[in-house]
């Protein structure tokens, strides 16, 4: 059977582990070992989330747009994987039995920041047309209202259109999820763990990845989202536990799968 590495012949064909469902379960497990080590560390780096929400949500409201707080929320899921970068260097430190600081983690990023780099375009595109998309779903239900955060709670949320327009909003963003996620689930760690990969391979590998366990993958892909999503709740407070958490879990998933790299 021909592979999406092999047709673009952009590295070498990957060597797959066989996971299942419930090793996502070691994963997590395996990022609390990693939280453990270094509390205070991944404190502080998950806490930076929480002030960059808060800055990006005042923002939002001071522009008159609080009714796109729910696709930019939706849309920080995407994005939010090449936040985990410095996080995956610490659990390989780990792996060696090393302890790396947040700064000693980001230095070691360098090498792997031109890849990285055309990753972040990628998902950013998808953001972008994730954003357009929302915009576009509310301006066909609802005219040209007022993208206000009062109009939004009030009008929109009770009107008898309300569930219809939830209902594809939320379609449409699990699409986009999920294409961000296929990008990006290996593309980042493999990258960090073998800055010289193309990205093209690199997120090709990702795809390739989803392909061959769509169940496993996109369970897992639920998984971190449902994390990252229980971190946004209480005003953003917990993606300082959360985002450490699912970034460190994400360097084990990618582990498991390609033990050796690609």
């Amino acid at each position: 059977m021909r592979t999406m590495t092999a047709d673009l012949r952009t590295g070498p064909t990957p060597e797959w582990a066989t996971v299942t469902v419930d090793d996502s379960a070691t994963w997590i497990h395996k990022a609390v070992a990693d939280i453990r080590r270094a509390p205070l560390c991944c404190l502080v780096y998950g806490s930076a989330f929480t002030l960059v929400s808060w800055a990006l949500v005042g923002l939002v409201l001071y522009s008159g747009l609080g009714a796109a707080l729910l696709p930019l929320a939706s849309g920080f899921m995407l994005v939010a994987s090449m936040g985990a970068v410095p996080l995956h260097v610490i659990s390989r430190g780990h792996e060696r039995g090393e302890s790396i600081t947040v700064p000693e983690a980001i230095r070691r990023s360098r090498p792997s920041l031109p890849g990285l780099a055309i990753v972040g375009v990628a998902l950013t595109l998808v953001l972008l047309t994730w954003i357009m998309l929302a915009m576009l779903l509310f301006g066909m239900f609802y005219g040209g209202q007022p993208m206000t955060m009062g109009y939004f709670a009030v009008e929109v949320l009770s009107s008898p259109q309300a569930a219809p327009f939830l209902a594809v909003g939320t379609l449409v963003g699990a699409v986009m999820a999920t294409v961000a996620f296929a990008l990006a689930a290996l593309a980042i760690p493999l990258l960090v763990d073998k800055p010289d990969t193309l990205p093209a391979h690199a997120m090709a590998v990702s795809i390739e990845a989803v392909a061959r366990q769509p169940g496993v993958m996109i369970g897992w892909g639920a998984t971190v989202g449902f994390i990252t999503v229980a971190g946004m709740i209480p005003a953003f407070l917990g993606l300082a536990v959360t985002v450490p958490l699912a970034g460190h879990a994400s360097w084990h998933a990618y582990r498991a799968l390609l033990p050796q790299g690609a």
